[in-house]
């Protein structure tokens, strides 16, 4: 019976090396597509059936690669395979949450509960949206998210924590394709930074979530490789690993998202913040102090940014850098700044529930005037989403969707840093260290770019937040052992 199990999983696993393969030799053949829906209701049976485990890698490995496809007689557009497997993952999760198979510890931790509380007022929104069946189909993705991403990676981590490093790793196995593809397409363009925009299509829709998705990574695959002797990696594996981050800076370049760079920048900075052993408090502050002196020499600020010049699509690399304070003449600056007043009039239009999850690329375009509207505008305002995630909840779930996601970001951010503290064990510490940092990309990149509802970011940042929450439950569970078993309690036991 084992002989037989181990021989269909091998088969599984072989029809699904095969149906990625194809898919990404041939991203845009009919033929292909059937083929490739056939091949993976093959691997999901087979692998449902006998390893939900190898389910979930062969899921997560997928989602890079995956392209968007619309299917046939309905006019939805999916990500394939990821999306696919991912529902199928998702009924799993659900049949185990019927069944109380899942930890009660993960389901009724705090962060679990921040998520739901944001699920649930997505779904309020969604009853008020003004396109009801695009909100329902975002908040049901939403869904799949917080299923798959978080509770499953949880559960399949909660008595390994390291084992979600291992995911992340298994996530970069499935870009180191697609990253190959773009560096053979930045070839043929001769490296002209020009063609950036939409060089990584069709397995990414255009280059600053690729960028986004990188900088998420590059903290996590140079900790493991500086930190080899702890991972106990052999040589061959500090040479792939060496290798791989060498790649993926090489592509982080090529990507030419400034916002990215940036977000790497600030999870050096926050690294030195851990590092110097301050408490999140002291960084809230900082912060505070920063956003105070802005504001008392914003003239002084402006005056200094007035007099940039460069442009982000000349195609070259210093002035693409230094373009980032061109308010004047940049136009991907200006249609930034043209997509958040609109979000912020879609705000104030409608402040309790907003437009509704998934409306403002169908909304924004009444919103705009003509003193904002740039060349790269259209004049029907249906193109992208209001380029911050912030912004995003404020104009499609109005205030308390916002000020949710906010408490979402600072409570992930402080448990991160007070469990980094607590931890003593050094390869969790480190392992916690690199999902943190990746973090941060994110929430930083998340103040001019949106990403969260597209799953090759989404696993990321869900997985992330459950790796965080693991650690918070094994130190308090650690604490209150170490209570039990301290001095006082022994004699107060005696007593």
């Amino acid at each position: 019976m084992r002989t037989s199990r181990s021989y269909t999983v091998i088969l599984g696993l072989l029809t699904g090396v095969i149906v990625l393969i194809t898919f990404f030799i041939f991203p845009d053949s009919r033929v292909n597509l059937v083929f490739g829906i056939l091949g993976t209701l093959v691997v999901v049976s087979l692998l449902f059936l006998f390893k939900k485990k190898w389910l979930l890698f062969f899921a997560i490995s997928a989602i890079p690669i995956s392209t968007g496809i619309i299917l046939p007689g309905t006019g939805m557009n999916i990500s394939f395979p990821s999306e696919l497997l991912s529902v199928a993952l998702a009924l799993f999760v659900s049949i185990q949450i019927l069944r109380n198979k899942l930890e009660a510890n993960l389901l009724y931790h705090p962060l679990t509960i921040l998520l739901l509380i944001d699920l649930g007022w997505i779904g309020i929104s969604t009853l008020f949206s003004t396109s009801f069946d695009i909100s329902v189909k975002r908040m049901m993705m939403k869904c799949v998210f917080f299923l798959v991403f978080y509770l499953l990676v949880g559960s399949f981590a909660f008595k390994d924590k390291s084992k979600v490093l291992m995911l992340f790793l298994i996530y970069g196995l499935g870009l180191i394709p697609v990253m190959y593809f773009t560096f053979v397409k930045h070839m043929s363009y001769d490296f002209d930074l020009r063609t950036v925009s939409e060089i990584c299509a069709p397995y990414f829709n255009e280059h600053t979530i690729y960028a986004a998705c990188l900088a998420f990574l590059i903290p996590i695959v140079l900790i493991v490789l500086w930190n080899s002797k702890i991972f106990k990696l052999s040589l061959f594996l500090k040479l792939l690993f060496g290798a791989t981050f060498l790649f993926i800076i090489s592509q982080e370049i090529l990507a030419l998202s400034r916002a990215a760079l940036i977000s790497l920048l600030a999870a050096f900075s926050f690294y030195l913040f851990l590092k110097t052993n301050w408490k999140i408090h002291v960084l809230f502050a900082l912060l505070a102090v920063l956003l105070t002196v802005g504001v008392i020499y914003k003239n002084q600020i402006f005056e200094n940014i007035a007099r940039t010049e460069a442009v982000s699509n000349d195609g070259n690399l210093s002035n693409h850098i230094s373009s980032v304070t061109n308010v004047k003449t940049d136009a991907s600056n200006l249609e930034r700044i043209n997509r958040w007043i609109c979000a912020i009039k879609m705000f104030k239009e409608k402040p309790l529930t907003g437009y509704g999850p998934g409306t403002y690329q169908f909304e924004y375009g009444q919103f705009q005037t003509t003193e904002f509207k740039t060349y790269i505008s259209t004049n029907h305002g249906d193109r992208g989403n209001a380029h911050s995630e912030y912004l995003t909840y404020l104009s499609e779930t109005g205030l308390p969707g916002f000020l949710i996601y906010i408490v979402l970001v600072f409570y992930t951010i402080h448990i991160g840093v007070q469990n980094y503290h607590r931890t003593r064990d050094k390869r969790e510490k480190v392992t916690l260290l690199a999902i943190l940092l990746g973090l941060i990309t994110f929430f930083v990149h998340g103040l001019v770019n949106a990403f969260i509802d597209q799953d090759k970011m989404a696993f990321l940042v869900y997985a992330a937040m459950a790796a965080i929450t693991l650690f918070d439950i094994h130190n308090r569970k650690n604490k209150k052992i170490d209570n039990e078993n301290s001095p006082k309690s022994i004699n107060q036991m005696a007593g």
